[in-house]
């Protein structure tokens, strides 16, 4: 039947139904309707799209590589996929317009790289001194990669290292990265299904995976897509310590907090004290062995406050302890990034900027729009404005719910980001691209709750024919 009603839990008191009322029906033929347009349009276009990727740059690079990397890569990261959709029909979907998506916004940020910014963004400076390591690498061997291996060096050793394997393919590297934060999108999504099993898992996984920004930002060589990675990894694997803490939840966390660790230091520190300060403090779970726990964590507190201040310190080029020299050191950085057409704030002091904290998420607005790339990114999020605006209730509703683990890794990572970005970032290029590492938790803030539907009551008071609801059964029956 088209018109069936799911159980989907069965407590020993009583039986809750999750019916697919009309206005869910409708909203997920809207979701499935969007996917298939923007396969549409990735497909219809593909030959502008191709085109850029291959043949925008004005360099001189293994174009065969590239048409042998390409498509293989694609293939092993399909095959990776397959097994995560194959019991999800709409998963395989949404990935399928994914990929394409992030193929398109690769060659977009390839071709606007060479001919719009004369390749002076740090993508191509990375491609360049990956290609330098390899020459090296022919005269002394593994000593090309040099230390330290985080931050922007890692980067280009990572580059280095995958030009042994694919030669000097250009856009095989931009989609290696871009591949990267794909999957990153799909940590995001398991995270919040297992999080949020009544959210509204269809739009968040749309605006995961094919937010504009997202797409963009994330689809070139560099740390954004590699932070993508690590922050979705870390909080799918904060999502199974919150539900099940065992080893496997905890080498997850501390996979992608490591990681993170070595691409920017300081969101590392901001994730490690927003999961352990909400398991610690917050709602306790059943049995003694979580109490246990959280008593032997608890000295981890004070080591996760001890590194994040010492490494916002590091971001804001802090080292002494004395308040008001940090306060100047956060001017002088916010005045540094006030350069080219995208600077804002220009002479707000440091408390003005961190009570514009909570509005990050929604500028440039429409009118701090000065030229057509903060016009898009006004646009995107003016519509984000609009959608949290809209979604308030259930925003409301699930911020009451702060003692829950789970939420509270998501408030205090939030409340973290915000004011630490507010205090140092007077930019709308770089806001725009480094709060891709905060959109998606805070997405899912606004997609845990569905907006309220028809109840059961309610659809037989009006005569449905076609709601029927089975007796009750004992789950696995």
């Amino acid at each position: 039947m088209l018109f069936s009603p799911r159980a989907l839990w069965v407590s020993s008191k009583r039986t809750i139904y999750d019916l697919t009322s009309p206005a869910e029906l409708r909203a997920n033929s809207s979701y499935e309707l969007f996917l298939k347009i923007i396969t549409v349009l990735c497909l219809f276009t593909l030959p502008l799209w191709m085109s850029a990727l291959f043949f925008s740059s004005p360099w001189d690079y293994a174009y065969l590589a590239s048409m042998l990397w390409v498509p293989l890569i694609l293939i092993l990261c399909l095959l990776g996929l397959s097994r995560a959709w194959r019991k999800d029909p709409y998963l395989r979907r949404l990935f399928g317009a994914g990929i394409l998506a992030r193929l398109m916004f690769t060659s977009l940020y390839i071709w606007m790289g060479f001919h719009l910014f004369n390749a002076g963004v740090d993508a191509f400076h990375y491609w360049t001194v990956g290609k330098s390591l390899v020459n090296n690498y022919s005269f002394v061997g593994i000593a090309a990669f040099k230390p330290p291996y985080w931050s922007t060096n890692l980067i280009n050793n990572i580059c280095g290292v995958l030009m042994l394997v694919t030669s000097d393919a250009l856009p095989a590297l931009f989609l290696l990265f871009a591949l990267a934060a794909l999957w990153g999108g799909y940590f995001f999504y398991r995270a919040f299904e297992g999080s949020f099993p009544q959210g509204d898992k269809r739009l968040f996984g749309i605006f995961v995976i094919l937010l504009p920004s997202m797409l963009f930002w994330s689809s070139a060589i560099g740390k954004d897509a590699l932070a993508q990675l690590f922050v979705g990894v870390s909080s799918y694997g904060y999502a199974k310590w919150c539900r099940k803490s065992n080893t496997s939840a905890a080498l997850t966390c501390l996979l992608g907090i490591g990681g993170m660790l070595a691409v920017r230091p300081h969101i590392a520190a901001m994730l490690a004290l927003a999961m352990v300060m909400p398991y610690v403090f917050g709602r306790s779970h059943a049995g003694w062995m979580s109490k246990s726990v959280k008593i032997v964590i608890l000295p981890f507190v004070i080591a996760a406050t001890f590194l994040l201040v010492r490494q916002a310190g590091e971001f804001v080029g802090v080292e002494s302890g004395d308040a008001q020299t940090s306060i100047n050191r956060a001017d002088a950085l916010t005045k540094d990034t006030q350069i080219g057409g995208s600077s804002f704030n220009e002479g707000g002091s440091l408390p003005v900027r961190l009570a514009e904290a909570p509005f990050l998420m929604f500028r440039p607005f429409p009118w701090e729009a000065r030229n057509v790339t903060s016009a898009v990114s006004s646009l995107e999020a003016t519509g984000l404005l609009i959608f949290c605006w809209l979604r308030r209730r259930e925003f409301v509703k699930i911020v009451r719910q702060w003692r829950d683990s789970y939420i509270g890794f998501l408030l205090v990572y939030i409340a973290i980001f915000s004011f630490a970005f507010a205090a140092a970032t007077s930019n709308f290029g770089i806001l725009v691209r480094q709060r891709i590492m905060l959109l998606p938790l805070f997405l899912m803030l606004f997609c845990a709750v569905r907006p309220r539907t028809e109840n059961v009551a309610t659809l037989r008071a009006r005569g449905n024919p076609w709601l029927r609801v089975p007796a009750p059964r004992p789950r696995g029956v």
